[in-house]
């Protein structure tokens, strides 16, 4: 992907003008949604574009952008909390390496690159990933009937500057979740900030019976896992559990 000339490496814009009229139009709403311009106003600011509902749309269509609102929203359609953001994870490592760093690229410096532009940040840019495979782990942990209720919809949550990764809502219960790509086990610390985090939502999830949940790419500390043997209500998934699927 970031050696000029290679089948990937132009594959991004190669795709746009295959597939639609005005490209560039196109290429600067994916763009501004890749540089963190989440909300519709601030994808039109970014791009000047008139009629942005429409490349919106038809970028939804073609998968390569989805609108996500907090899981609790009654009325998604019209809720005024929607985010759009990259739903190809290729398209995002395309946007977030390849395309600001064309110029030494295109010199020929994809080695230099790599060391300094990408892979001291590979790590950042996979958490998002993570959270999508934990969320479909949950989703098959669901279906299988191997939670302590059937999941009927799952999403993250967010209002203001707070932000929960995942609730999984069933009829009469609710499954709040945190992930964490980190190199070190996760600790006390972050579940009491997730049961903080829990009490913001309380009121979303009228009488639902609440359960806790924590996926961690490097384990648990041995204090978090002694707590989780006297919380009834608290879930732990280390990554082995995860690619194995539980």
């Amino acid at each position: 992907m970031l050696a000029r000339g290679t089948f990937l490496y132009d594959e991004v814009r190669f795709l746009l003008q295959q597939e639609l009229r005005q490209p560039r139009s196109y290429f600067a709403v994916l763009e501004a949604v890749a540089s963190g311009h989440a909300r519709l106003n601030e994808i039109k600011q970014a791009t000047g574009l008139e009629g942005v509902t429409a490349y919106l749309e038809t970028l939804q269509n073609l998968l390569l952008l989805e609108r996500v609102v907090p899981v609790t929203e009654t009325q998604p359609h019209k809720s005024r909390r929607g985010l759009y953001r990259l739903r190809d994870h290729f398209f995002r490592f395309w946007f977030r390496f390849v395309h600001p760093n064309r110029t030494p690229l295109e010199r020929g410096g994809s080695q230099m690159v790599y060391l300094t532009q990408v892979e001291p940040y590979l790590d950042l840019f996979t958490g998002p990933v993570f959270e999508d495979i934990c969320q479909q782990f949950i989703w098959r942990l669901g279906m299988a009937g191997r939670l302590p209720f059937l999941p009927l919809k799952t999403g993250g949550w967010w209002h203001a500057n707070e932000e929960i990764d995942q609730i999984a809502l069933g009829q009469d219960a609710a499954l709040i979740m945190e992930y964490k790509w980190t190199k070190r086990p996760v600790g006390v610390d972050i579940l009491r900030e997730l049961k903080r985090k829990a009490t913001l939502v309380q009121k979303d999830l009228g009488q639902r019976q609440i359960w806790l949940g924590l996926c961690a790419r490097s384990g648990f500390t041995a204090q978090l896992e002694q707590e989780a043997t006297r919380e009834d209500n608290l879930l732990l998934f280390d990554l082995p559990q995860i690619v194995s699927g539980g």
